[in-house]
């Protein structure tokens, strides 16, 4: 099933035409509008005690800075952000955060450049790829260091050796989901568009349904299509969580000129992130609750397994981890990423300054 390989370099080139012309616009054209933070469908999720004093004793003192955030998708690896923002957290730490949803990649970045968005959760990949750009965006956090896929087969594949000239569905090009089969099983053993097929499906959704349909022979999820997909029957081969690949999936962004003239945001930003993050590791009700507020579904049951499946994947310390940027830099394709290191685009300063605070220490595991 060759037909299921792409054509990376055209992929690439597409996209840096399209910095390229962002670039050249920069300053001129207002980023497309970002979507506006869901209604939820019950009530929102109370503030824990402890923030709700804190917010109204730093009310009482000092009006809170305005922060333009957003970030790129509904999956549960944004919840962080969200329960920041629900639970008071950015509130309590002195910020009013403006949280809003947008387009990754060349949406993003062009948000970022013209000051649209000042701070954004987004795939470490679409950072370091505007970085290498010109854009100059920055990794100054981090809420999650590792890939979280899991490879479906059909059931009669049983060993990696069965998986030779077959087809595994991986969303779109050079998307995380892709990124992270091609890293897993080349680990394994398996050579990409070599021993086994890449396929292009279009998302997550498309890969379960091509799956079912016996178009493509395995696909690679997430959570919540993973319990969907272990409901019917199909085979997990390969959980890239298992092989502790570093990788920045969850990176906190923002350009130089924002870190040079917002110096004051980041650390609070951070701090809200942590205890973001505490809340949604201890507070099981509560996430459930701002999940269902961002993604618009009552079904508790669901989502409760998808707080239980990505409690251990949330990380409460912010550091942005430099062995998974570079391994962003490893399957980048950018010619000048073979020159860069880690480095070049990580701002750990205001992480730091959360770690040697003592401030991580107070938040409940």
């Amino acid at each position: 099933m060759a037909g299921g390989a792409y054509a990376r370099p055209l992929r690439v080139v597409g996209l840096g035409l399209a910095l390229s012309a962002l670039l050249l616009a920069c300053g001129r054209a207002p980023a497309p509008t970002p979507q506006e933070a869901p209604a939820a469908p019950a009530a929102p999720v109370a503030p824990a005690a402890a923030a709700g004093a804190a917010a109204s004793a730093a009310s009482a003192t000092a009006a809170p800075l305005p922060v333009r955030a957003a970030f790129t998708s509904f999956s549960a690896s944004a919840a962080p952000w969200w329960m920041a923002k629900e639970g008071g957290y950015f509130r309590e730490q002195g910020l009013d955060v403006s949280l809003v949803q947008i387009a990754a990649g060349a949406t993003l970045l062009a948000a970022l450049q013209n000051g649209d968005v000042e701070i954004a959760f987004s795939g470490g990949p679409s950072l370091v790829l505007g970085n290498l750009e010109g854009l100059e965006t920055m990794i100054v956090g981090s809420t999650s260091n590792g890939l979280d896929i899991i490879v479906f087969v059909r059931p009669e594949l049983q060993t990696y050796d069965d998986l030779r000239g077959k087809t595994i569905g991986a969303g779109r090009p050079k998307s995380i989901t892709d990124i992270a089969v091609r890293l897993g099983f080349k680990q394994v053993g398996l050579r990409p568009d070599e021993d086994f097929f890449v396929g292009v499906t279009g998302g997550l959704p498309e890969s379960l349904a091509a799956l079912q349909a016996g178009t493509i022979d395995g696909a690679a999820l997430n959570v919540p299509m993973v319990f969907e997909a272990r409901r019917q029957g199909f085979r997990q081969i390969l959980s890239l969580s298992d092989l502790q690949i570093p990788f920045a999936t969850s990176a906190v962004g923002a350009t130089k000129k924002t870190i040079a003239t917002r110096p004051e945001v980041f650390e609070p930003f951070l701090r809200a992130l942590a205890q973001g993050v505490s809340r949604l590791k201890t507070d099981r009700e509560a996430a459930i609750d701002v999940l269902a507020k961002y993604n618009q579904s009552d079904d508790r049951e669901l989502l409760g397994a998808t707080v239980d499946h990505n409690r251990p994947l949330w990380i409460t310390d912010p550091y942005p981890d430099p062995a998974g940027v570079q391994t962003v830099l490893e399957v980048e394709e950018h010619p000048a990423a073979r020159d860069k290191r880690p480095e070049d685009f990580i701002d750990a300063r205001f992480a730091e300054r959360v770690r040697q605070s003592g401030f991580l220490d107070g938040l409940a595991k």
